[in-house]
């Protein structure tokens, strides 16, 4: 009983989430010839910051698991 109880509210959680989603209005034209330009992201600019930020995470993540396996308990 307590497993169909837990699917339904699942079921009706979903369900009232997807009406949210459609209910949203849609944004008006635009007023002229050409769209409006999209919000200035500094993502493509600083692309080697971010990879090289990225493997040293990486690292340090590995260099932390494997001093974590090799201390005794």
């Amino acid at each position: 009983m307590k497993i169909i109880a837990n699917k339904f509210f699942i079921l009706i959680i979903y369900l009232l989430g997807i009406s949210k989603a459609f209910a949203a209005p849609h944004p008006p034209p635009p007023n002229g010839k050409r769209p409006p330009p999209p919000p200035g992201l500094d993502i493509d600019e600083n692309i080697l910051f971010l990879l090289f930020i990225a493997v040293l995470f990486g690292i340090y993540i590995i260099y932390k698991h494997n001093i974590k396996i090799k201390t005794p308990t």
